[in-house]
């Protein structure tokens, strides 16, 4: 294959392309040892070898050094890796070694946020939030379907925290306090419940 361009990347590596296709990145001392140029021709098998050799297992090590600071979700992680210039079929072969192992689990990203979030936030807000990154509806339906969560523990903690010290005697109280909470995805039969048993109660 012909090699058509080379170019800065990121992390002091250079970008290569062979037949003006991206195949991968490698450092300064790596394009010398297998030297590669601009305008010369290197074989599949020496590009089979290099993205077997060196950039699966550098994509790798990278995707379980990003999985050990924190959590990510199946679409992050290709997102990082995509942003450090490893090419697709590498990033699926990693994704797919990862899941096979259980270290990359959409389902268990789910639990974990809920967990943590879920006294803090409405069910309509942890749905919106884990899709944006990057979890389907169907799996986020499918978990709160088959597991138990409350979403009315979580806002009757939130509503008496938020309350304190407000008068909801006063009417134009109690729509500042119907309007934040509706914007926090709860809905108005639960914010309106939890205003008259707070009016009955003073």
């Amino acid at each position: 294959m012909l090699i058509t361009a080379i170019e800065a990347g990121r992390n002091n590596r250079y970008r290569i392309f062979g037949e003006d296709k991206f195949l991968f990145a490698l450092y300064g001392k790596e394009l010398k040892r297998y030297c590669i140029e601009e305008g010369t021709d290197i074989s599949d098998a020496m590009i089979l070898s290099i993205i077997h050799e060196v950039i699966y297992k550098r994509a790798k090590e990278r995707a379980l050094f990003l999985l050990e600071k924190r959590p990510l979700t199946t679409v992050m992680l290709r997102t990082k890796l995509k942003e450090n210039d490893y090419p697709l079929e590498v990033i699926e072969q990693v994704v797919s070694f990862l899941e096979n192992y259980h270290y990359l689990d959409d389902e268990n990203y789910i639990r974990m946020y809920v967990n943590t979030y879920g006294s803090r936030k409405s069910k309509r807000q942890l749905i919106y939030d884990l899709q944006q990154k990057g979890i389907s509806r169907p799996l986020l339906d499918t978990y709160f379907e088959e597991n138990d969560y409350s979403e009315q523990s979580g806002f009757e903690y939130q509503f008496q925290k938020y309350i304190r010290r407000r008068e909801v005697g006063d009417p134009r109280e109690r729509q500042r306090i119907f309007r934040y909470f509706y914007s926090k995805g709860f809905s108005p039969a639960m914010i309106e419940s939890a205003l008259r048993d707070e009016l009955e109660n003073c």
